[in-house]
């Protein structure tokens, strides 16, 4: 069974935020379409609750950390570490 997992950093225009999700593939649905633009209903939903990091390298050190805390209480992460990309010039959603 795969865990289809990984930790996320989403870059907006005010910043980076860090999360550990499951099925990530959602950021890429519409009306029943899977499309190549990053639907801003499930950003909000994934990365709502996030803290917001004004740096890159810090944003890089968060996900990091969250990784190595997942994996030692023995929890597999699929994805690793991944950027999601296409939301760097964007406010993020309200």
């Amino acid at each position: 069974m795969s865990a289809d997992n990984g930790i996320y950093i989403l870059e907006s225009k005010d910043g980076f935020r860090v999360i550990h999700a499951q099925s990530i593939g959602n950021l890429w649905y519409w009306d029943n379409h899977n499309i190549t633009e990053l639907n801003p209903k499930y950003i909000l939903s994934y990365f709502g609750e996030a803290k917001l990091i004004s740096d890159e390298g810090d944003a890089f050190k968060e996900a990091k950390k969250l990784y190595e805390q997942i994996a030692s209480e023995g929890f597999p992460i699929e994805y690793g570490i991944v950027p999601i990309s296409g939301w760097e010039d964007k406010d993020f959603p309200t």
